[in-house]
């Protein structure tokens, strides 16, 4: 572009010089009667020498409209220069936008599955029953973060197998209707990071397109295996599955490695809080049942009715002494029960005249009998260890005729 400007300067100002010898030479001849032929043409440049040095004017416009052409041909230089710069600061500025955009979009999705996380964390941990952490969870993760399908594998106490628990798509539910479990360390990528317990990723090319081949899974394309750790042992799986390939990236690996932690912990608590309302019930049917044993014999040879007069205080009555006419809205009856186990009850009848029972009456009447269960059973622990006490110093002391005898030969 260059050279072509610099040789159109440099015909232009060589053919515009030629003008002038032309034009000189032509006057001379017109002027001096010469008709118009070349050979007249030659013959007045030959006679006059002034024409000689017009005949240089070419040369020297050519050189000049050189020297301008080089002028411009740099300037138009400068100009493809700055052009270039512009149209380069333009598309740098388009990049940076798009770029931009591209982060901005991303911020947002890191964002969201941050918060995702968070109320998948949330709301696990605020579930005890096991089973239901686990199929609320593999709901909310494939929801939240628009999974294909999620699936938790929990490994066996013998830690041969990853066993399917939990499934979010269709296809994982047929799953675990037929048990599905994977051996620990040697099935895909879910035994291989049960195994050694690091995420493992798999996509839809090269070697790793092996793995999809569930049929029960068709439109896989990107798998993620996550540890399920606690106390550095890895009780489970989250698996995941999208139909996008390429699907994580090492950001989405990490937020959804946090949420496995969570969960695993989660997991963890309703494991300790199912055994823990597990112990008390058993503990409390011991209970019950050694607070039976220990009032059989009380109840079983006598059932005591006592009630109270306002002239003869307290008797003993039989059962034909009860009064016949109890109304429901003057009497109150509620049983004494010490850990769950009664051994009696207590009743207040008012007359009919008087007025019903009030809200308060009730609350404080049933206070005072839930108090009288651990009165009376702390009555029937003191008789038992007194009678205990009773028979050990009776067991141990020695018979009155040896003690006699002894203190005769002493003498």
């Amino acid at each position: 572009m260059r050279r072509r400007v610099i040789l159109l300067y440099t015909f232009a100002g060589a053919l515009f010089g030629l003008l002038f010898p032309l034009t000189s030479t032509l006057w001379l001849m017109i002027e001096g009667g010469y008709s118009i032929t070349l050979q007249n043409f030659l013959v007045v440049q030959s006679l006059h020498p002034l024409e000689w040095m017009i005949d240089t004017a070419p040369i020297f416009l050519g050189l000049f409209a050189m020297i301008a052409g080089r002028r411009q041909a740099n300037v138009l230089d400068l100009n493809n220069e700055l052009t270039q710069q512009i149209s380069d600061k333009e598309r740098l500025t388009n990049e940076l936008e798009a770029l931009k955009n591209k982060l901005e979009l991303y911020v947002e999705k890191q964002l969201m599955e941050l918060k995702s996380a968070a109320q998948v964390a949330r709301e696990a941990a605020a579930i005890h029953d096991l089973d239901m952490l686990l199929e609320n969870t593999v709901n909310l993760i494939s929801n939240r973060f628009g999974f294909y399908h999620a699936g938790i594998f929990l490994i066996d106490d013998q830690r041969e197998f990853a066993v399917l628990c939990a499934a979010s798509s269709e296809g994982g539910k047929k799953m675990l209707a037929r048990q599905h479990k994977l051996p620990v360390g040697k099935v895909g990528i879910v035994g291989y990071s049960a195994g050694v317990g690091e995420p493992r990723i798999a996509l839809d090319v090269g070697a790793d397109a092996t793995f999809f081949n569930n049929p029960d899974l068709p439109q896989t394309r990107s798998e993620a295996a996550l540890p399920l750790k606690s106390r550095d042992r890895v009780i489970g799986i989250l698996d995941v599955q999208s139909t996008q390939s390429n699907a994580f990236s090492d950001d989405d690996v990490a937020i959804l490695q946090t949420l496995a932690d969570q969960l695993a912990l989660a997991i963890e608590n309703a494991r300790l809080f199912t055994e823990t309302q597990n112990t008390l019930k058993e503990a409390a049917s011991v209970n019950r049942r050694l607070v039976a044993q220990a009032w059989q014999p009380r109840v079983a040879t006598h059932h005591p009715i006592y009630t109270y007069d306002p002239i003869m205080g307290i008797k003993q009555i039989s059962n034909s002494d009860l009064p016949q006419n109890i109304t429901n809205d003057r009497t109150l009856v509620a049983p004494i029960m010490f850990r769950g186990q009664s051994f009696g009850s207590v009743a207040l009848q008012r007359a009919d005249g008087e007025p019903v029972w009030t809200q308060s009456e009730i609350e404080f009447f049933n206070m005072i009998v839930s108090q009288l269960g651990l009165a009376l059973e702390n009555a029937r622990m003191l008789e038992d260890t007194q009678e205990q006490a009773e028979r050990e110093k009776q067991r141990h002391s020695p018979p009155f005729s040896a003690f006699v005898q002894h203190r005769r030969c002493g003498e």
